[in-house]
């Protein structure tokens, strides 16, 4: 019956009442708000996790860009493809089959 009577005064208030429990209401305010911060701070390192994956990815598409322009403006700057493109185009200029040669000491 002790056990009835004691669910009953939870249930009702009587035990929130209680001056030995209204002392430890700082306490009680601390620790809500440390567990409040503590999940404020989870939300926050996962988010900022997902922009740091996020940033990553468009580092390595850049990265993949550069490397394909790159490579098209190495190709298109060749010799051979010079050539080719002047002669498409009808130009007088002609390859040069002479070496350079140094002038002077």
């Amino acid at each position: 019956m002790a056990d009835k009577h004691d669910i009953q005064s939870w249930l009702n208030g009587d035990k929130l009442r209680s001056s030995r429990l209204k002392e430890q209401y700082p306490l009680l305010g601390l620790i809500a708000a440390l567990i409040f911060l503590y999940i404020l701070t989870g939300y926050q390192s996962a988010k900022q996790q997902h922009r740091l994956t996020d940033t990553k990815k468009e580092m390595l598409d850049a990265k993949f860009r550069y490397m394909t322009v790159s490579a098209q403006l190495t190709n298109t700057t060749r010799q051979s493809q010079v050539v080719k493109a002047l002669k498409e185009q009808g130009s007088a200029l002609q390859e040069n089959t002479v070496p350079p040669t140094k002038v002077g000491r």
